[in-house]
């Protein structure tokens, strides 16, 4: 079997063929077996490999070699169309030639056209969460806290699939009839129900310091992890419900997903270096970020008795007076931060005539320009970047638009008669200020309410009628009982009915105004810190370049967040009990360190993937049962995995994962 070009007519280039040596009558002939177009661009040095693949798959050989991932890929669409639309079938003659068992295989005839296969249950990404939980040593790890053997399957399972599905408890149970988890865990699932899941939840939350403490020494051997640098911020999760019986579940004005309308719980984690949870903690959801950091360093304090503590990296939201001087009290902690903007106005000079150094190693990415200062016992590093400050311009931009567009709203309504109480006004305004405080600073604005009075000569004198009606509007207008509109309409009514008397009459109106300007050296000033940042830091043996690149690993915390919430299922919170939630957020963090293990050693091997993307992958790789009738009536039923496609063989071999020994059943019906 081997590649040959042909000619063809209908196409400038030259068609590839797959064909193999037959004999005939005439002699030696060359047999197509079938035409892969000009799509298929198979390197001509890496062919004889490639047909020798699609012979060992199509004559069911095993391989006695390894094979490249990308010949497999190629073997497999060859494969695939020559199912389809091939003319190959040497298979039974090859067949046809042995008269004679082999020893150590078992045959048997079968009704080709009544085998059938069933059972499908997805293989891949079980497979793979399985590999790394034993990487892990959850299971010696739960041994240790007092699980029995099916208490720590039932973990396994409650694990997979936070990291696969997201389920519920409830749901758990329907999940578990669509992947192979009798397979690979070993646990019947017909024996499991909801209320199994419950109670491990709640077991696995007795043990969470013992569990997250050797879970990371764990990940720090197998990973060989430095505990050098520690990353530390907050999220949080909401609720649908109220919450009633979890008194951590409060309401928070200053939510960051902006459901103020449900209540929450504040979750902070803290990361080494390389992106693993050293630590997490669960904390009522008033908390804010600035009074969460005491109780972080006590428990970090206590972690580094006997050596040197780490280096703590957060951002501006942990950044307080209070927490300066609670970080200065460890005399060995060191932390890089990212000051808040009363603090960047203090080097606004230096921001404008220093000479900056272009950060290196960023060819595709915008450009940053870095100058360091040292000013009593810190060190600032000023830091201008193109991106950010693409950023906060459009930001401005967007706000200064809402801003606008609310101003002349409201102007509309004053001009229509809509708003017409001045206090309601001014209000309205506050609140547009306060809402849109970045930018309503650049602002002047002014309301001026409407006026009116009149005056009668005193050697004038007017109808009685007319003087009292005068006298009852200038009432109402002054307790804002009637609209600027309104107001002119009546005074257009007394000039019709009172003609003389009207003329004879001073009267003063003036309409309402709402006016807004651009106070433009307030604006500028603005302008010109956009996309400048100062970092602090008490670390003073670090270059420059050093503390910007220890400040930006804070985006794996970001990352984490982000895998919790998104692929985790840290939200939404199906329970409204105090330790359900907290059990709940927990085997979100336990998935997390058995996400951030598979995606940690696929960066080692260059692969750059997420687990989402990985999950998606090696989704179609499933086990099946495969029944086969034979001609003397019994049916062979065969539990085995599917052959492995490249794709699947190329996230394999990158995790380490054993995909060729898995089990196998068979049994006779």
């Amino acid at each position: 079997m081997f590649f040959r070009e042909a000619i063809s007519k209908n196409s400038k280039s030259p068609v590839l063929q797959l064909v193999e040596n037959i004999r005939t009558e005439k002699g030696p002939r060359q047999r197509l077996i079938v035409s892969l177009g000009t799509y298929l661009k198979i390197p001509k040095e890496k062919r004889r490999e490639v047909a020798r693949i699609v012979k060992e798959r199509l004559f069911g050989q095993q391989s006695l070699f390894e094979y490249d991932s990308q010949l497999i890929a190629y073997a497999d669409k060859i494969i695939k169309k020559i199912q389809t639309e091939g003319k190959w079938d040497s298979v039974r003659e090859q067949v046809c030639k042995f008269k004679k068992a082999i020893k150590d295989k078992s045959t048997a005839e079968i009704f080709i056209d009544d085998v059938q296969h069933g059972y499908d249950r997805e293989l891949g990404p079980v497979l793979i969460g399985h590999c790394f939980w034993e990487r892990l040593n959850f299971s010696t790890i739960l041994s240790d806290c007092g699980f029995n053997k099916t208490q720590i399957k039932t973990a396994q399972i409650s694990l997979l699939n936070r990291l696969i599905a997201q389920d519920s408890e409830h749901s758990i149970i329907s999940w578990l009839q669509t992947v192979a988890i009798e397979e690979i865990v070993g646990l019947d699932v017909s024996l499991c129900g909801d209320d199994r899941f419950y109670r491990i939840s709640d077991k696995l939350l007795r043990n969470r310091d013992y569990i997250e403490e050797n879970l990371y020494q764990r990940e720090k051997d197998l990973f060989s992890l430095e505990d050098s640098i520690f990353l530390y911020d907050l999220t949080n999760t909401y609720f649908e419900g109220v919450c009633a019986k979890n008194p951590k579940a409060q309401y928070n004005g200053n939510q960051k997903e902006k459901r103020t309308d449900c209540p929450q719980v504040v979750v902070a984690l803290v990361l080494d270096g390389d992106g693993f949870i050293r630590r997490h903690r669960i904390f009522n959801g008033k908390m804010t970020d600035v009074k969460s950091l005491d109780k972080i360093l006590i428990a970090l304090e206590d972690d580094f008795k006997d050596k040197p503590m780490p280096t703590i990296i957060f951002d501006r939201g942990m950044v307080s007076d209070d927490n300066l001087k609670l970080l200065n009290k460890y005399d060995n902690l060191k932390y890089i931060l990212m000051c808040r903007p009363n603090e960047e106005s203090i080097f606004t000079q230096d921001f404008h005539n220093q000479q900056f150094s272009l950060l290196e190693g960023r060819d595709r990415k915008p450009k940053v320009e870095i100058f360091l200062k040292e000013v009593d016992d810190a060190v600032y590093l000023l830091c201008k970047s193109e991106g950010r400050k693409a950023k906060e311009t459009a930001m401005r931009n967007k706000a200064e638009e809402r801003l606008e567009a609310e101003l002349t709203n409201l102007s509309n309504q004053i001009q229509k008669g809509r708003e017409n109480n001045p206090v309601n006004i001014e209000r309205r305004i506050g609140k547009f200020k306060e809402r849109h405080s970045k930018v309503a600073k650049y602002y002047e604005i002014k309301y001026q309410h409407r006026e009116f009075s009149y005056t009668v000569p005193d050697d004038i004198g007017i109808a009685k009628r007319f003087s009292n009606s005068l006298k009852k509007l200038k009432d109402k207008a002054d307790k804002n009982e009637i609209s600027f509109p309104a107001l002119g309409k009546k005074l257009t009514e007394f000039n019709q009915k009172y003609t003389s008397d009207y003329l004879k009459t001073n009267i003063h109106l003036k309409k309402p105004t709402l006016t807004w300007a651009i106070i433009d050296e307030i604006q500028d000033k603005g302008k010109k810190l956009d996309g400048n940042y100062l970092l602090k830091t008490n670390r003073k043996g670090l270059k420059q370049a050093e503390i910007w690149n220890l400040y930006v690993m804070l985006t794996r915390i970001e990352n984490a967040f982000r895998d919790l919430k998104s692929y985790l299922g840290l939200r939404p919170n199906y329970h409204q009990k105090e330790q359900r939630v907290d059990g709940h957020i927990f085997i979100s963090i336990l998935a997390y360190h058995l996400l951030h293990s598979i995606e940690h050693t696929l960066r080692q091997k260059g692969e750059h993937s997420r687990w989402a993307t990985i999950r998606r992958l090696v989704s179609t790789h499933n086990y099946s049962t495969i029944q086969l009738p034979t001609t003397k009536g019994t049916v062979i039923n065969v539990r085995k995995p599917g052959i492995p496609e490249a794709v699947h063989i190329n996230v394999y071999d990158k995790l380490g994962i054993d995909y060729k020994n898995l089990p196998i059943k068979k049994n006779l019906a």
